[in-house]
């Protein structure tokens, strides 16, 4: 069973009306409209959001999402709908800047979400974390009570759970009272939970981190910095776990490539 797959997503998406303004700083890319925000500028609205009433969610994209939700409707409805997107991938970037729309910045969500933890600690806003093995969401959580004293984590659930589980795993999550939701169950996964899940949650903020819980808990390496900032931590992904992830970069990768370059060549024409 693949953790936390959601059944009947679209019909019942979380719905978030997007303004003009908001709509004017996003780029089209493959299809998917990507904010043009720093990562400073995407921690300031997060914090606006989670200030508010009810439950807003962000997604992160990269080449691999991208072509997914070109595949995926409910993917792609879920993207539109988030109250914030953000470019997880350099190729993502760089194909903006082929398309003559250029975002400024890649905006992660590992170092975002890390980011994240540190402001919850400062603001008391408590969080959830929702997703990986038991084991990994244990061990991510003493990470960050190490590093920040007065943050307050007041939940934990592994992402390994039934679809029928799945109204009482959200239910837990608004019996906690927890503001911030982290969710690592991968891509889609986590997108089509939290959208679907958000409201009963009862959260104010929530976001897919895919295998950060991993990499903070050690039980995964990030690539080397001279890698993501060239774009090539698909390739260190793909050289560790290359029969599993051969297929999302080689093929993936190309696919992307093709999207962006029909793009290009369509909006050229008119």
């Amino acid at each position: 069973m693949k953790p936390g797959s959601p059944a009947n997503v679209s019909q019942s998406v979380h719905t978030t009306a997007q303004s003009t303004t908001h709509q004017h700083l996003r780029s089209n890319v493959a299809g998917v409209y990507i904010d043009d925000l720093t990562e400073q500028e995407a921690i300031t609205r997060i914090k606006d959001l989670a200030s508010g009433g009810r439950g807003h969610y962000m997604v992160v994209v990269n080449a691999a999402k991208a072509v997914a939700a070109e595949q995926d409707h409910r993917l792609r409805e879920i993207i539109s709908r988030a109250d914030i997107v953000t470019a997880d991938g350099m190729s993502v970037v760089w194909a903006s800047r082929l398309l003559g729309r250029p975002l400024r910045e890649r905006v992660t969500g590992i170092d975002l979400f890390e980011k994240l933890m540190a402001c919850a600690a400062e603001s008391g806003q408590s969080v959830f974390l929702l997703g990986a093995r038991q084991d990994v969401v244990v061990a991510a959580a003493e990470v960050f009570k190490r590093r920040h004293s007065l943050l307050k984590i007041v939940g934990l659930h592994d992402g390994y759970f039934e679809d029928g589980a799945s109204l009482s795993v959200a239910d837990q999550i608004r019996a906690s009272g927890a503001d911030l939701l982290f969710v690592a169950m991968g891509s889609p996964r986590q997108e089509l939970w939290i959208a679907e899940h958000i409201d009963r949650s009862g959260v104010k903020f929530a976001m897919g981190v895919g295998g950060a819980f991993d990499h903070l808990a050690g039980y995964a390496q990030r690539a080397p910095r001279w890698m993501q900032q060239s774009g090539l931590e698909w390739l260190h992904r793909l050289s560790r776990e290359p029969r599993r992830l051969w297929r999302r970069y080689l093929l993936g990768n190309s696919r992307f490539l093709y999207i962006i370059l029909r793009q290009a060549f369509i909006e050229k024409r008119r």
